[in-house]
């Protein structure tokens, strides 16, 4: 039952993640609107899916397992990455949705910036993750 709510879980941060690889793509305001209006329900479902989820896994492991410092450290940052998700890119998009100019090229490509500097911070974000997932330093 645990790779279940495992598979569900990571499909669901594979769904938040998304937006990092979308927004490159954007040319325009109208997509920017388009992609915003799809973006928000998928990003709706997908945070059920990871409260369900993170719920379930206390029902699928021990209280004991995910109350380990290193594990509570993960949740942490892995929270953080999310949260830069929502403060940075979202804003981003929305200030390009709301923009009454055609292309709104400036805005895009600041959207674009922060996008690479949001990824670059997840990625590094991710990997500690990675580290304290595999050696268990706490």
């Amino acid at each position: 039952m645990f790779y279940v709510v495992l598979t569900f879980h990571l499909l669901g941060v594979a769904a938040k993640l998304a937006v990092l690889f979308l927004i490159p793509r954007l040319k325009d305001v109208e997509q920017t609107r388009r992609f915003l209006v799809t973006y928000r329900k998928l990003d709706i479902t997908a945070d059920i899916i990871l409260w369900g989820t993170g719920l379930a896994f206390f029902f699928v492991t021990s209280f004991q397992y995910l109350m380990q410092m290193w594990l509570l450290v993960s949740m942490l940052l892995y929270m953080f990455v999310f949260y830069m998700l929502k403060r940075f890119l979202m804003r981003g998009l929305r200030e390009v949705a709301d923009s009454r100019k055609v292309h709104a090229e400036k805005e895009l490509k600041t959207l674009r910036f922060q996008n690479l500097c949001v990824g670059i911070f997840s990625i590094f974000l991710m990997g500690c993750i990675a580290f304290m997932m595999m050696n268990k330093p706490f």
